[in-house]
């Protein structure tokens, strides 16, 4: 599957097998310009890059940041080794795209495309259970990469079903998405750049996942407070089978920041979700999500 923003899961695959090989051989100066020169880089990317110690570090923030940078960037990369006089290095990885290409068609000849599904998990018009990686590059290829999901397959489901929570509610349960990326300048407290792109990701990501998703951005430690305890009381939990609850802010030990600087207890948050305070969710999964520092370095 190819999106609009994302390198071709077998191309992926070819600079991983091959990474060793290209951190070590690979001779980056000339290259980064004709990769700036094709729009695949940026100047800034590049300052990035160069800061690394040493050549090899340097071309191991290079093959980090590569497969996030779209579509053409596995071309364009070819081409321009063999503009810097490295066409041994490109022959190593088409290869290794040529074989795993092939691996695919034998795979896809002798088994086919379509998998059971178990008794229990029947396919569901409104939404397909089996939903493919989403390969997008929201963060302008400065975040980590990305690595593929392998879902478990049909076999696995039956085998371990009595042992998991049941989750075929339609939605699979109500998710909150509390994001602040801008706070008040009484507190010392930074913009999240990046902040934005990674709600965006959680949010495409619970909703593939077949969860109903609410967001508010930038709310004061009250109004992430109040957000939670509506939230928590929502009677539509009655007809679900789990919840999420996803808060991305700065942070310390055991608390995260509203917008204005004040801190929202993590521990007072987790109770408005306990067997008596949401009775409606009882017995069922509540997932936290936490992305925040804890005070440290």
């Amino acid at each position: 599957m190819l999106l609009a923003c994302g390198m071709q899961r077998c191309h992926q695959e070819a600079l991983k097998r091959n990474r060793v090989v290209l951190a070590k051989q690979m001779v980056l100066k000339e290259l980064l310009e004709h990769m700036i020169e094709k729009d695949i880089i940026t100047p800034e990317m590049m300052e990035t890059i160069q800061a690394k110690s040493g050549s090899f570090s340097q071309n191991v923030e290079f093959l980090n940041l590569l497969p996030k940078r779209g579509p053409n960037a596995f071309s364009a990369f070819c081409e321009a080794l063999r503009e810097t006089k490295q066409q041994h290095l490109e022959a190593v990885i088409l290869k290794t795209t040529s074989n795993l290409s092939h691996g695919v068609a034998r795979l896809e000849h002798c088994y086919g495309s379509n998998l059971p599904f178990a008794a229990s998990e029947s396919c569901n018009s409104k939404r397909p259970r089996w939903i493919e990686p989403v390969e997008h590059s929201w963060d302008n290829g400065d975040g980590p990469p990305v690595p593929p999901v392998k879902y478990c397959t049909p076999e696995f489901y039956r085998d371990h079903q009595h042992l998991a929570y049941k989750l075929i509610s339609e939605p699979r349960g109500l998710a909150l998405v509390l994001s602040n990326v801008h706070f008040s300048s009484e507190k010392d407290l930074e913009y999240r750049a990046g902040g934005d792109v990674d709600c965006t990701s959680l949010e495409m990501l619970f909703k593939h996942l077949g969860y109903q998703v609410t967001l508010f951005h930038d709310q004061t430690a009250q109004e992430m407070h109040d957000a939670l305890e509506r939230f928590s009381k929502l009677p539509d939990h009655r007809n679900v089978d789990s919840c999420i609850v996803a808060l991305l802010s700065h942070g310390v030990e055991g608390g995260v920041y509203g917008s204005d600087g004040k801190l929202l207890q993590l521990q007072e948050a987790f109770q408005l979700f306990d067997n008596a305070n949401c009775p409606n969710l009882q017995n069922k999964p509540k997932m936290f999500f936490i992305q925040a520092c804890r005070g440290g370095e």
